[in-house]
Order: structure tokens, then sequence, then C-alpha cells
């Protein structure tokens, strides 16, 4: 214990944990509002999921380079460099004057996200090994707590003075935190010395925007046209030319020798799941409540945010509790119960879909939030207790990787079955002061049912992976020694 300064480490928490706060406000709100930004625009329902694609696309490249610069040079220095890139994403997007614009500064944005893996790994760096499930479990409750706070405050921002002004409101917010970290916040004491594989990074960058082009644009196109299949082949075989760069590579950007281990491997793996079926089931709920009826629940963004904060309420409860549990028990049995929780929470709600009111769907919504939560909580302990310190960062920002790669495919994928799947009603306008009735196209019942059945589906995969982890229990026990364990 001593090596360990905890008034420091509750300090740096208090100041860090914040971040998820500021980042889920943004999210919380802006989320809610992608009808209104696919109407304001002009565009369709697969197309304004490139507002969320593209920000974790950016994200997801973003990472394992600030990631490994951050064990190189230090964690602390890149984390404040990645706030500013974020600063100034939140700033231009709240000024988008068109769709193009706004999915550009949207990318500068997302660059942002690398600073949670950073921010992890100083976390870890602090708390000794039986604290830092408790630790890391108050931050992933922060993403619930802005949730709650963006919900009910960002929906009425959005609603009464549009969706810009809520990033307006989050500018000081993230500047306050960037100069708290400046002053308050240690630099980290662990170094890895090697370099960054570019030749990884612009292989990993081309891969994944082919990828998502194939997926997001296939409703335009058509899912057998060689525009699709030839992006999703393009993508395959670049993939498969950076794993090879990877392979051969003295410093490459993802560490195959890392991922040879169980824990890493089911914890990278289950990520891409884990993410995919979250972004997708949450998605389709926001439409749902959104969409006319009889399709959906005709709710404006205000009410759909204040319906969404049981959602963000249990995962504020799950987070913590699953923080603490892990500290006695192992990430293990957390990781387990989530998985199998989110199958029966996504068949429900596939099946409710048509046939139940908001409140039903609302309580099994929030059971799959809590699948989760935990989910979250228990993928980072099993990763972080997997690796040895030197590696914290670029092992945190990959699997951040994961997890986005998984959450950039299923808003893509989400999107374009709502879109391939439409049917026709006929919806009151007030123009002029005379009702008209007007035929408008919506995504169908079915479109909804089918996004829950797959997100189903990959919560079965989830499932499976989650009884191949291997266990690690938690006590006053170094890093060095969990891995020997």
């Amino acid at each position: 214990m001593s090596e360990y300064d905890l008034k420091y480490a509750y300090k740096a928490l208090v100041i860090l944990a914040p971040l998820a706060v500021a980042v889920m406000y943004t999210e919380g709100m802006l989320i809610p509002a992608l009808p209104s930004i696919a109407s304001q625009f002009g565009v369709s329902s697969a197309t304004v999921s490139w507002v969320l694609s593209i920000y974790l696309l950016t994200g997801t490249i973003m990472n394992p380079i600030a990631g490994k610069l951050g064990d190189i040079f230090g964690k602390k220095r890149v984390l404040e460099l990645v706030i500013w890139i974020y600063a100034i994403g939140v700033t231009l997007t709240g000024f988008s004057p068109n769709f193009p614009s706004l999915l550009v500064f949207r990318a500068i944005q997302g660059l942002g996200l690398a600073m949670f893996p950073l921010a992890f790994s100083l976390i870890r760096e602090e708390f000794p090994p039986n604290l830092v499930p408790k630790a890391q479990g108050l931050v992933s409750a922060m993403f619930g707590v802005g949730s709650a706070i963006a919900l009910p405050l960002g929906g009425y921002i959005a609603q009464n003075f549009g969706w810009q002004y809520t990033y307006h409101t989050v500018i000081p917010i993230v500047i306050t935190l960037a100069i708290l970290i400046h002053f308050f916040i240690r630099e980290s004491r662990i170094r890895l010395k090697a370099k960054i594989d570019y030749i990884g990074v612009a292989l990993l960058g081309s891969a994944l925007g082919t990828l998502i082009f194939g997926f997001t644009e296939a409703p335009t196109y058509g899912w057998t046209s060689a525009t699709t299949l030839g992006s999703l082949l393009v993508s395959l075989v670049i993939f498969v030319a950076f794993f090879y760069e990877e392979k051969i590579s003295p410093s490459p950007l993802m560490p195959l020798g890392l991922m040879k281990r169980r824990n890493v491997l089911v914890a990278n793996i289950a990520a891409i799941v884990a993410g995919f079926a979250l972004f997708m089931a949450y998605q389709t709920l926001t439409y749902l409540l959104e969409e006319p009826k009889p399709v959906g629940f005709d709710l404006d963004i205000l009410s759909t945010g204040l319906w969404l904060i049981p959602l963000a309420l249990v995962q504020m409860a799950g987070s913590v509790t699953a923080g603490r549990f892990i500290s006695k028990k192992g990430p293990r049995p957390v990781l387990i119960f989530g998985s199998f929780l989110l199958i029966p929470a996504y068949l429900i709600l596939s099946l409710l879909i048509g046939n139940a009111g908001l409140g039903t769907i609302i309580l099994f919504a929030s059971v799959a939030n809590l699948a989760a939560a935990l989910l979250n909580v228990s993928l980072i302990n099993i990763l972080v207790f997997s690796v040895e310190r030197q590696y914290m960062g670029i092992a945190t920002s990959l699997n951040t990787v994961f997890r986005l790669l998984g959450g950039t495919i299923g808003p893509a994928v989400a999107g374009a079955i709502m879109s391939t799947f439409e049917t026709s009603i006929v919806y009151p306008l007030v123009i002029n002061g005379q009702i008209s009735y007007m035929p408008i196209t919506v995504p169908s019942d079915f479109s909804f049912s089918l996004n829950y059945l797959v997100a189903m589906g990959i919560a079965i995969v989830m499932a499976g992976l989650s009884l191949t982890s291997k266990n690690i229990r938690l006590g006053q026990s170094t890093n060095r020694e969990l891995l020997r364990e």
C-alpha cells in the first residue's frame, strides 16, 4: 500500500470522472435529437446515423494512437491535448451550417474519445488493485450521471432552442476540466520505449472507413450492389493487410502478443460484440419513442429524454454495484451475469413492439441498460488486470477501439434496417391553422423488432464469450502477481 497515495488518488478520481459526465451530457442530448437533425438537414435515418458513426470512427482511429503516445510520452500530457481537440470539436459542431460540415466537426469531436482510456489508465496507476474496480465503477456510473442530466436538461434546451445550444453549454465545462487536469493531475510514472506504427494507423483507418461506408450506404445502393459488396470486400482486404503489418512491425499499433492472452482476447472481442448490440439497441429505442403513431410513440425530444431517465439511473446504480462486487469476487461472474441478462431483455423488447405500452418497453430497456453497465465495468477490469502497467495505455485504448468498432457498426446497421423496412402512414399536419393529412414513410414495426432480434443474437455470442474468460480475484497483490495468477 505504501506506493499508493490514496488522498491524491481520490482527488484524481474526482477530477477525471466528470469527463464521462461532460461527454454523455453532449451525446445524451444528441441521440434523441437525431430525427430532428435528419429533418432539419433533409437526410434519411440511415444517412443521419453517420452523425454517430463518424464520431465513433475517428475515435476508434485516434484511440490506439493516443494510447501509445500516452505510454511513451506520458498519459497526462496526451490527455490534455486530446481534451482540447474535443473542446474545439464541440465548439464547431454547435455552429454547423449544413450536414456535411456537421459530419466534419463531429469527426474532430470524435478524436476526443481517446481521453477515456488515458483517464482509465491514470486511475489504474493511482489505486491499489483491490480498490480499482470500485473506482472504475464510479467512473462508469458517471456516464449514467451525464445521461441523467442530459436527458431532461439537454432535451429541454434542444426542443426549445435547438440541439446546437446544448453544445454551446458544454464548452465551459470541458475547458474547466482541461484546466483542472493541467494543474492537479500528476504525470504517469511508467513509460514505454516504442514508436508509432503509422502504416498500421493508415491501414486501420482505411479498413474501418470502407467498412462503415458499406454498411451505412447499403440501403441507398442496395445490399447486393457492387458498391456495397465492393466496400466490404476492400475493407476485408485492408484488415488482412493491417494484421500482417502488425505482425511484422517492430513496434506494432496493436501488439498481437497481448491479444494472445485469454482475458485480453475475450475482453476485446466482447467489446466489439457488446458495442454493436448496445449502440444498435439504444438507437432503435430512440427512434421508436419519437416516430409518429401508430408505429412509434410520437414523443418530442424533451419527452423522450424524460422517459429515458430510468435507463440512466439504472446504469449509475449498476456500475457502482458491479465495482463493489468485482472487488470481492472478481470480474468474471459479473461479466457472465450481465451477458446472459441481455438475451431475455432484447428478446422481450422485440416481442413488445406494437403490443405494449411505453412504460413496459422502458422497463425492459432499463433491464438491458443494467446488463450493459455490468458488462462495461467487468470488461475494463478483466482487461486492466491482465496486462502490465507499461502497456496500460495501449491496452485500454485498443479495448476502446474494439468497443467503438462495434458501436460504429451497430447504429449503421440499425439505421440501414429501419431504412430498408418502412411503412406508409397518414400523419396530421397543421398548415396555416388547417389540419391536413399527409402520407409519410417511417420505419415499420418489423424493423424495430428485427433490430432487437439482431441485438439478441449478438448478446448470445457475448454470453458464450463470457464463459471462456478466466476470473481474477483481487486482493493486495500487485499487477505482476495478478498476471502470475
